[in-house]
């Protein structure tokens, strides 16, 4: 049936990228619909499996619960950003120019040195982030504090984990790259909770949860570096290590105040929520923003295949092609997350439903969210777009704005509101953070990023 549906796409990609013209080569085509149909496969597969694994633990560990991991574990992907400290955007960037330069002493010292970076970054931050969470916790908290820490723990692998996908994406293994955390993740966290529930029946709670998820993290880190190395040319291995480190840090402090506004833009509502509201309104607002995601999960697919080659296309001065393929993406999309949309804000109950009774107080946030996603889906990748082509002083801008505009929306509505002022919060920055992206593409790069820009 996948294997079916993965076809289909894959057909439907070919028949769209034959229309480009003869300025392109065989090799990108066949290589963007390789990309991009096997993205979509794993994404296709990597969304049922989160749906599975949502419905599963929401089912065993009750709303407070469930909202207690999901709190736990939005802290750690929330520090795993600024542990990174902007290079994974920066390695998808550089390894794709230097594969296409064949600098391969530059590649094997931007990534020794950005591994090095990162790992000691990470521990420092991890160690501080667990010292302030137990120094300000009370004993009515303690449950939340103790999954906290122990989501902690896996900080590093989970920071070194991107840095890996983010030199797979740019050696344009993009599928390859995601198989680890976005099919294997998944089943492995499915299995060893369920292994979990065995053992402990009722004493499975949110904190083992939490360590079953760093182990899994482990795991996936580890089969992502074997990946790593068998597709790592032999002539990187080979070289001297090349440092530009002058360079590099002048590039990723953009990238790396984005990423510390993204924080606050992508992470503000749930981790102000679970201060405000508590657990429970935290474990309703994680799956509705679970399901809202599905609208643009096409987008994210597309993302992950056309990132080094937005790089790759715009070092060679390739403007017309890159419009060409960012409109394709574009439609496709377009095609994909409209229906969506529109089965989410029809039947949002029902899905609701299948978490239990208690995450149906989530439909209108759930509409809300449907609507900002699917504007985020129509405006395309400007986001990333900005930062493969060096201009992410405006991503840094626009997500800066709407980081400091969600942050205010959520704090006046989340009070009066909760979970449908977190939503509304949401959707409006969402909406606000794209329209500027794509009037900053537009001007800068003179590309139209919707399914409206020209294809000919």
């Amino acid at each position: 049936m996948a294997k079916s549906s993965n076809n289909r796409v894959h057909q439907i990609l070919n028949r769209i990228f034959t229309l480009v013209n003869k300025g392109r080569t065989d090799s990108l085509k066949h290589r963007l619909i390789r990309g991009a149909a096997g993205s979509f496969g794993l994404k296709i597969a990597n969304t049922g499996l989160a749906f599975i694994t949502s419905v599963l633990l929401a089912r065993l560990l009750g709303t407070e619960g469930f909202g207690i991991y999901a709190y736990a574990i939005a802290w750690t992907t929330l520090l795993s950003i600024p542990a990174t400290l902007g290079l994974d955007k920066l390695l998808v960037r550089e390894v794709a120019i230097y594969q296409t330069q064949s600098a391969w002493g530059l590649m094997r010292g931007i990534v020794h040195w950005a591994n090095q970076v990162v790992l000691w970054v990470a521990l420092g931050l991890g160690l501080i982030a667990a010292g302030v969470a137990w120094s300000l916790g009370t004993d009515a908290k303690e449950q939340v504090l103790l999954a906290l820490c122990i989501g902690l723990i896996s900080l590093p692998i989970a920071s070194l984990r991107s840095l890996r996908l983010a030199v797979m994406k740019g050696l344009h293994q993009v599928v390859m790259g995601q198989l680890p955390e976005m099919l294997l993740a998944p089943l492995f966290l499915i299995a060893l909770t369920g292994c979990g529930y065995f053992f402990l029946r009722e004493d499975l709670n949110a904190s083992w949860v939490v360590g079953i998820h760093g182990v899994t993290t482990a795991i996936t880190f580890v089969i992502g570096a074997r990946l790593l190395h068998q597709v790592l040319p032999n002539t990187v291995r080979k070289a001297n290590p090349e440092y530009q480190i002058r360079q590099w840090v002048h590039s990723a402090l953009p990238l790396m105040f984005l990423g510390g506004m993204q924080i606050i833009y992508s992470r503000t509502d749930v981790l102000m929520l679970g201060a405000i509201q508590g657990a429970e309104a935290v474990g309703v607002y994680v799956v509705v923003v679970r399901l809202a995601q599905l609208i643009t999960f096409i987008l994210m697919a597309v993302n992950s295949a056309l990132a080094p080659t937005m790089a790759s296309l715009y070092a060679e001065g390739k403007i017309d092609q890159l419009q060409r393929v960012l409109t394709k993406s574009a439609r496709i999309v377009l095609l994909i997350s409209v229906p969506v949309t529109g089965s989410l804000m029809g039947f949002g109950y029902w899905f609701l439903l299948l978490f239990g009774s208690d995450f149906t107080q989530g439909q209108m946030a759930l509409i809300i969210l449907s609507i900002g996603q699917l504007v985020n889906a129509a405006i395309g990748s400007v986001g990333q777009l900005l930062t493969m082509t060096g201009n992410e002083k405006y991503t840094v801008i626009s997500v800066g704005s709407g980081a400091v505009m969600n942050l205010v929306f959520n704090a006046l509505l989340i009070p009066q509101w909760g979970i449908n002022g977190a939503a509304i919060s949401t959707a409006s920055c969402i909406v606000f953070v794209n329209i500027m992206n794509g009037i900053w593409v537009y001007k800068r790069l003179g590309i139209n990023s919707t399914a409206l820009g020209k294809v000919w």
